[in-house]
């Protein structure tokens, strides 16, 4: 016959950023809160950063636009891993577009009409896929935002090279 005891476990739990998945520290800040479209609002953390660059950074709330936001910075920093290491490089059409892209004063409708005049080669492309949902961050956020530094500073490395 095999007795067991009871074993105090301790399980640590590392709370994680809702938006970005790295390490949300322990901090004093209060949570913010998701508002989901099935069930309650929940509190949920976020890392430093994402609390401090996010769209909705303003609010206690996480907004639609903190979602694809971060759909945004994942998208841009993995094509921007991508074209570092020679797993990816753009189009000649693509680069094109993206120099006009850089160039341009990002407002919602000026993105919108680039996607909308974005050719074969760069309409199939990894570059557009990522630049898709700049125009809805565009509505609630300018040019200049924090929130949009990660695609910027991409487009800068990516148009700063010889075409």
């Amino acid at each position: 016959m095999t007795t067991s005891s009871p074993r105090s476990r301790l399980i640590v739990v590392v709370a994680v950023c809702h938006l970005c998945g790295d390490p949300a520290p322990g901090d004093n800040r209060p949570p913010v809160i998701l508002r989901p479209g099935l069930g309650g609002p929940r509190p949920v953390r976020l890392c430093a950063r994402c609390r401090s660059i996010r769209p909705g950074r303003d609010r206690g709330e996480l907004v639609p636009d903190d979602e694809t936001w971060a759909f945004l910075e994942r998208e841009t920093t993995a094509l921007g891993q991508d074209y570092e290491s020679g797993r990816w490089l753009p189009w000649r059409d693509e680069l094109h577009w993206a120099q006009n892209l850089r160039a341009t004063t990002w407002t919602q409708s000026a993105v919108e009409h680039a996607l909308r005049d974005a050719g074969p080669h760069v309409s199939t492309g990894r570059l557009v896929h990522v630049v898709e949902p700049l125009p809805g961050l565009l509505a609630l956020v300018d040019d200049g935002d924090p929130a949009l530094r990660t695609l910027r500073r991409f487009l800068d490395n990516l148009t700063a090279g010889p075409a």
